[in-house]
């Protein structure tokens, strides 16, 4: 949901409801508004919120992309290797005993975040018709890279 998001992203910025208020030209209460789900961003404070934040739009307002960050941003990553990766295939090792991302397609670097296509977790219905094999169902992960341990890229790079 992007209240969920909202939230989350402003954490991850350090900032408090009353500087993106004043950053964005609303109140306060509008934006604990928004982050409690009484009501939405309107497409040009949504696009102000994703600037903001160092976010696309899409990420901010779908809900096809899941957000993954602790919200701790104290180290600032050198992004250029990462950006090399782009289109490759790699495991991501999550902090602080996250767990990783598997078989995650890098799909873009950028404003302390990379974005993931991902397996999707297995869900338990609908069942498939006996003999059928499953698509897999894959998903996008935006993923704060300072809640990046390591990767591995397919083939024993790291």
């Amino acid at each position: 949901m992007i209240s969920d998001k909202l939230l989350a992203l402003r954490k991850r910025s350090g900032m408090s409801q009353q500087e993106v208020a004043a950053a964005i030209d609303v109140t306060r209460q509008t934006i604990s508004n928004w982050e409690l789900g009484q009501g939405s961003p309107a497409l040009d404070k949504a696009a102000e919120l994703a600037r903001l934040y160092g976010v696309t739009l899409d990420d901010l307002a779908s809900d096809e992309v899941d957000l993954v960050s602790s919200g701790k941003h104290d180290r600032v990553r050198d992004l250029h290797v990462i950006e090399g990766l782009v289109g490759k295939v790699a495991t991501i090792e999550l902090s602080d005993g996250e767990g990783a991302l598997t078989h995650a397609l890098i799909r873009g670097v950028g404003a302390g975040w990379i974005r993931l296509e991902c397996d999707a977790p297995k869900a338990v219905f609908p069942t498939p018709v006996f003999g059928e094999k499953e698509p897999p169902h894959r998903v996008l992960k935006l993923v704060d890279m300072a809640d990046v341990a390591g990767f591995t890229i397919e083939g024993g790079a790291r």
